[in-house]
């Protein structure tokens, strides 16, 4: 505030409650796979895991975000990525690459997102396979030893 300014009920709502709500409370999305089948793909261009339900929206302040994902696959061997607005973080090969076989991998990741303008922004999980064969990520669909519920968020965190 200025010298002289009076300071009002709105002028200290936005100036400091809603800057303490933002540090409490920051833009989030979340969601933890519960589906009726898992996910496949034979694809070797990245491409997304599930448009409806990894993709997810938050309007930022501006700053940082933090992105997590993680699940169980079986693939020799997947790589994954994330999309931000339609733009691929990993680049090249992605953040994160299974490792070779034909048994069930945990995959994880948690990406820096630096420098994100403020406003509305969607992150998107992105996968591929190595070569021709068929990745799978449990999806909580009940498959025997294997209903996993993955998980994918992001979070702003400045």
């Amino acid at each position: 505030w200025q010298v002289d300014e009076l300071v009002t009920a709105a002028s200290m709502n936005t100036q400091i409650r809603d800057n303490l709500n933002a540090l409490k409370v920051p833009p989030s999305a979340h969601y933890e796979c519960d589906e009726t089948s898992d996910y496949t793909t034979t694809s070797t261009t990245f491409v997304d895991v599930d448009a409806a339900n990894l993709s997810l929206s938050i309007t930022t302040y501006g700053g940082d975000v933090m992105v997590h994902f993680h699940g169980t696959i079986s693939a020799s061997p997947a790589l994954f990525d994330v999309a931000v607005d339609g733009v691929r973080a990993g680049s090249d090969d992605g953040i994160v690459r299974s490792q070779d076989g034909s048994y069930q991998n945990v995959i994880a990741f948690t990406r820096l997102i630096a420098g994100l303008s403020a406003g509305a922004h969607t992150f998107t999980l992105q996968w591929r396979t190595a070569g021709s064969n068929t990745a799978r990520l449990y999806a909580g669909a009940g498959t025997s030893n294997l209903d996993l519920h993955p998980q994918f968020w992001v979070r702003e965190v400045s």
